[in-house]
């Protein structure tokens, strides 16, 4: 007759056939059960103390490692390639999950000078404006940046604000591509301006500021023949007058 094992954590004596190894350690069916767990990754069965996921991951520490991180913000388990980066922070700085991302990226004030989000393009046509505005003399502020931005982007995002090193103590708003139609008629200039003004802001008057306005190449020509024709004669009219 076989002698009885005994399980290593309860400490109870059953049939060796009825018993299970696990990690080196002899235990019963109901502790195999309730003390070890399977990592949804790679499959592996480790201890419920090795889990390192979550209530609705179950990791072990190599899948953890190699897969996941935790966002920066809330903690939250997020596979890496769903980790959202701000627009100043590099990939390796912190990570966000999409909720805080999101969040964060609304609460952004300035940005920095070198800051170029992908265009979102407004109206329709073959000739996109996109417009630098600078500001001057009530302060490089994350909250007056915030509050203007708010005001242009109420219906989409239509502006952000940067950093300009040329500026004595203000800011830059730059607006995404639009038509000259979308900028006359749809763009809020008119209530960013006024908005600027109540913060203590002027521009032409402030001697420090320049007004940029950027053209789509591909509206100047079909071919790049005639964009640089067309280029040509707009530096000739400006050198000129």
């Amino acid at each position: 007759m076989l002698e009885s094992v005994t399980c290593t954590l309860c400490g109870e004596e059953l049939p060796p056939a009825d018993g299970v190894i696990f990690d080196g350690r002899q235990l019963c069916r109901s502790c195999y059960e309730d003390h070890t767990v399977i990592c949804d990754r790679c499959g592996e069965r480790i201890w419920t103390d090795d889990d390192c996921g979550d209530e609705n991951h179950t990791l072990c520490h190599d899948c953890m490692d190699r897969y996941y991180d935790h966002c920066a913000d809330c903690g939250q388990l997020v596979p890496l390639e769903d980790l959202r980066y701000l627009p100043d922070e590099d990939e390796g700085d912190n990570g966000y999950c999409e909720s805080c991302y999101n969040r964060l990226l609304q609460e952004q004030g300035v940005r920095s000078y070198c800051y170029k989000p992908e265009p979102i393009f407004y109206g329709s046509g073959n000739r996109y404006l996109g417009v630098e505005l600078e500001i001057d003399g009530a302060g490089e502020s994350d909250s007056n940046a915030r509050i203007i931005r708010g005001v242009g982007n109420q219906a989409h995002e239509h502006i952000y604000v940067k950093h300009d090193g040329s500026l004595d103590d203000g800011l830059e708003i730059v607006s995404h591509p639009m038509t000259l139609a979308y900028h006359m008629s749809e763009m809020p200039w008119k209530e960013i301006v006024n908005k600027a003004r109540q913060l203590g802001y002027t521009s032409h008057q402030a001697g420090t500021c320049g007004l940029h306005v950027h053209v789509n190449r591909s509206s100047l020509g079909d071919t790049y023949r005639q964009q640089d024709n067309t280029i040509a004669r707009i530096l000739f009219l400006v050198e000129t007058f």
